[in-house]
């Protein structure tokens, strides 16, 4: 009996940590030499814009995770980067359109 709970709670934890591992959308590493996109897909102009952010802060290491939070993509900051810069960041950060259907606008904007 015991080792079947132990069993299941294992699977649990492995099944958490699988379903955690889909909603990440992209990483991106910060290192001396600027941002870098380890996994996953973010606009160019979103690295290219970390870097500039990294720079201006003084920020040489860190991680910047793009985490789906239901319709929308939200930023999670690693401890190394300082809470005064996430604003900046997420500044330089574009969200994707929404999907299913037609963007912006109803009747009225088409005339």
């Amino acid at each position: 009996m015991a080792a079947t709970l132990a069993i299941a709670a294992l699977f649990a934890v492995g099944a958490g940590l699988a379903l955690w591992r889909l909603r990440i959308v992209f990483v991106v590493d910060i290192t001396d030499d600027g941002a870098l996109l380890r996994r996953g897909r973010a606009a160019a102009g979103f690295v290219d814009g970390c870097s500039d952010v990294a720079r201006r802060h003084g920020i040489t290491r860190g991680r910047i995770t793009g985490v789906r939070d239901g319709a929308s993509v939200r930023l999670q900051f690693s401890r190394d980067i300082p809470a005064r810069s996430h604003q900046a960041f997420r500044n330089v950060w574009t969200p994707p359109p929404p999907s299913g259907g037609p963007s912006g606008g109803g009747m009225r904007a088409s005339g």
